[in-house]
């Protein structure tokens, strides 16, 4: 398994130098994930390993085991929708013995909080996912099993035994934090140490928005020590990303290592941050994502106008006109005054 992770590291290795050195566009970084999509046969690109900090090999939980993990979180948390929703989950690694066959697989075993109770009582609901491993340690099956009530579980043989629920396994917090244009944002904790991470609504769309744009601006950052006031890129797929977590009272007068993102776009000749977007800052101003940054160039903001109109479009095709409803609140038709303002007068702001 580990010769297969090196093989799958170096398919982005050289993909990722040229992202360190230079910031690249989301097209040339979209074209050069492609064509190595195309030439290896790999559906799915990882970019930057998870730190040691964050495995449990005591439960069978490593990169690879994570890195699927999150493929599936991704969905989780892109389609709920209740901001502070809370759930935990326990991961781990067993081998079982399905039929004639011996399989490993990824238990999932879920507890969630129950808001309206007075007493916050922490109810288990037994869920479960399995992701089946061939011999080869390749993942070629994924099969995702909807909440039951633990006296609903089927009477008859199940690929995973209700008694397996009951095992521990390393724990996962989620918090659902809050969602912007391009996707939803959950605070995760793992082994006590908390994460951003973001599930991407329209992945394959390539923009100034969203993986394809995020993903190249989080390494060319997070190599050029861009970090006093902008949280830290840790890694990704190609749809969701996890970065530092910014706690409210985090002041960049305390983050000792790194420079500021003014620092580096006076030196690259970047955009500057969108500071009318409030929310996409803590109290002392440190960026939670990257989203937006990219090269000035002559047209930017046209092309960036209409390459945003076709996301909307996408998303009422495939969410319908409901979808539009969170930006018709009097806090967004503000904002977006404010930004229309911004981006016909003659100041430079992303």
């Amino acid at each position: 398994m580990a010769d297969y992770q090196q093989w799958e590291e170096s398919l982005v290795a050289p993909i990722i130098r040229q992202a360190q050195q230079k910031l690249m566009s989301p097209r040339k970084f979209h074209a050069l994930c492609q064509q190595v999509i195309k030439s290896t046969g790999q559906k799915k690109l990882y970019f930057y390993p998870p730190p040691s900090e964050l495995l449990d090999v005591t439960n069978g939980i490593t990169i690879k085991e994570l890195r699927q993990f999150f493929d599936k979180l991704a969905n989780y948390v892109s389609s709920t929708s209740s901001e502070g929703h809370r759930v935990t989950l326990y991961l781990k690694r067993v081998r079982l013995r399905l039929g004639r066959v011996n399989k490993t697989v990824v238990l999932v075993k879920k507890t969630r909080v129950c808001q309206h109770s007075p007493k916050s009582v922490v109810e288990v609901k037994p869920s479960r996912e399995k992701l089946e491993v061939n011999p080869k340690g390749l993942y070629s099956k994924a099969m995702l099993y909807q909440d039951l009530p633990s006296q609903d579980l089927p009477t008859q043989p199940a690929p995973i035994h209700p008694e397996m629920l009951s095992i521990g396994g390393m724990k996962v917090e989620v918090e659902i934090a809050g969602a912007g244009m391009v996707g939803r944002v959950a605070r995760l904790r793992i082994n006590g140490k908390d994460l951003a991470f973001k599930a991407f609504f329209d992945p394959d769309f390539v923009w100034q928005h969203g993986p394809w744009a995020e993903i190249p601006i989080g390494i060319r950052l997070k190599y050029a020590q861009v970090t006093k006031n902008c949280a830290e890129f840790l890694f990704a797929s190609q749809d969701w990303m996890v970065s530092e977590w910014i706690y409210p009272d985090t002041n960049p007068q305390f983050r000792n290592n790194g420079i500021t993102y003014e620092q580096f776009a006076a030196q690259e000749g970047l955009t500057q941050l969108n500071s009318l977007n409030i929310y996409n800052y803590n109290s002392y101003n440190i960026r939670l994502d990257p989203g937006g940054i990219q090269k000035e160039y002559w047209g930017r903001r046209c092309h960036d106008f209409f390459r945003g109109i076709v996301f909307y479009f996408r998303k009422v095709q495939r969410e319908g006109l409901k979808s539009l409803t969170p930006y018709l609140s009097k806090r967004m038709i503000t904002y977006l005054l404010r930004r229309l303002i911004v981006l016909i007068s003659p100041w430079k702001i992303d």
